[in-house]
């Protein structure tokens, strides 16, 4: 591994020369904005030997990383120890170059293979997960993504500003954990900024890639997962220009009258009515049809919604309507009692307002597959996935969208198989789901060959296989 250091002395002229000789060059650092990759400050480029997660410092990093993602999909033993699935090892090495850095707020990570397909991958995480939080299950999948002459796509990811400062609480503490109660706390902090962020790191890697290969990419495809999932529609929606296509992974939905915020609201609401030995039978058959998912999907919901209390994290209620009850960042999600009267299809509409400067409409341009488990306790598919289907259909673009409902799989794969929560293996992984649609994504958009109509993909009965999305027989993980 040969590093250049930071990149605000790297002229493109001496990179590109570097690129051609096979050496490179390190110079004394001169500023902290970069003059290589525009826009972005604290660049560090690395040639390395391979950029896939094999590289034990790439899966070092990648581990770190985790502390703010567990949607990786392992392997169990009957002790409840995790192991990488054999089938998510990349087979095969990629040279290239990695650079890292950070745009606005927002950390990313571009990796340039030296043998180019001429395409490139950029995407974004859910929730707080890092710009390094999807190499397992996007990055060395795209990387390996061998043509016949060993070429593959080039990959960028961003954390879109979504890890806030770590700060001290009202008494003075430190909780590292945090760092998601702060993200919006900043008046110029919010969901616009994710967006911003993704057109911004996509624009700055078309550009690096011109100035090492000598053009662009010829075909560019977005790829996010939950809140990540809605920057992909969002980016379909505004930026079609930047991209030819998008994998959104149970995406979440925002709109002034439907969105995060509410559903999850109301979610919680139909989850302690359940609950409640006091409801009538009427009444549980109330909740249960407005909460849309199976009993059989219960036993999630104290293993993945803040300890089954049914609270919100309150960051996103205080940025968009802190009207309603005021509450330091350190005392969210405390409260449930807060929203004991609250609902958010009647607040005030300056409320609603807040939400339509990056409101989804499902006016999508470019072709979109949408993945979504039908036991998502965490992120509704009902309301954020098949919801979304018909906003798309309502403005007649549905012959660019596919959805496939993943069913028995979760907002995360990393409880898949768990002997402590998925006792019974009952539960399915959607991240095999995600590569063959990426497939059918890329057939999709350069050959012309349209993906299989909506439906839902029912649980193998081998469990250590999938189903084939177009012949729906088993097939082998990866």
């Amino acid at each position: 591994m040969k590093k250049i250091g930071k990149t605000g002395w790297v002229k493109t002229i001496l990179m590109a020369a570097a690129v051609m000789m096979g050496a490179w060059m390190i110079a004394p650092q001169a500023q902290a904005m970069s003059t290589f990759v525009n826009g972005a400050h604290d660049v560090v480029v690395e040639h390395l030997d391979d950029m896939t997660t094999n590289n034990p410092e790439q899966y070092k990093g990648f581990l770190e990383s985790l502390k703010n993602d567990s949607r990786n999909y392992s392997n169990w033993d009957a002790a409840g120890n995790p192991s990488r699935p054999e089938w998510t090892i990349p087979k095969g090495v990629v040279p290239g170059i990695q650079i890292k850095g950070i745009i606005g707020d927002a950390h990313f990570v571009m990796r340039i293979p030296d043998k180019w397909n001429g395409r490139l991958v950029v995407g974004a995480p859910g929730g707080t997960g890092s710009e390094l939080s999807a190499d397992q299950r996007l990055s060395d999948y795209v990387l390996t993504k061998f043509d016949e002459n060993g070429n593959s796509y080039a990959y960028a990811y961003t954390d879109k500003s979504a890890r806030g400062e770590i700060i001290p609480t009202l008494h003075g503490e430190i909780k590292k954990a945090w760092r998601g109660r702060t993200v919006y706390l900043h008046p110029d902090d919010g969901i616009a900024t994710w967006n911003k962020r993704m057109h911004e790191l996509t624009v700055a890697t078309k550009d690096v890639l011109k100035k090492l290969k000598g053009e662009g990419p010829r075909y560019t495809y977005i790829n996010g997962q939950s809140n990540g999932g809605y920057v992909t529609r969002y980016a379909l929606e505004n930026d079609g220009d930047l991209y030819d296509g998008g994998l959104d992974w149970m995406g979440v939905l925002w709109t002034p009258e439907v969105n995060n915020i509410s559903i999850k609201i109301d979610q919680y609401r139909d989850i302690n009515i359940l609950r409640d030995p006091k409801a009538t039978p009427e009444q549980k058959a109330a909740a249960r049809a407005h909460y849309g998912l199976p009993a059989e999907s219960d036993f999630l919901i104290d293993k993945t919604i803040r300890g089954g209390k049914g609270l919100l994290d309150d960051s996103l209620r205080m940025k968009y309507d802190p009207e309603w009850k005021y509450r330091d960042w350190s005392e969210y999600g405390q409260h449930p009692e807060d929203y004991d009267g609250y609902d958010w299809h009647k607040r005030p509409q300056k409320v609603k307002d807040r939400i339509k400067p990056f409101a989804l409409t499902g006016n999508i341009k470019k072709p979109m597959i949408t993945l979504h488990g039908t036991w998502d306790v965490q992120i509704n598919p009902n309301y954020n996935s098949v919801y979304y289907g018909q906003l798309i259909a309502d403005k007649g673009k549905a012959n660019l969208h596919r959805l496939y409902l993943i069913d028995h799989a979760h907002h995360t794969d990393a409880i898949v198989g768990d002997p402590k929560v998925d006792k019974n293996h009952a539960m399915q992984p959607i991240l095999p789901y995600s590569h063959q649609a990426f497939d059918l994504l890329v057939d999709w958009v350069e050959k012309g060959i349209a993906p299989p109509d909506n439906q839902t993909i029912p649980v193998p009965q081998d469990k250590k296989k999938a189903i084939d999305i177009k012949t729906g027989k088993e097939i082998e993980m990866y």
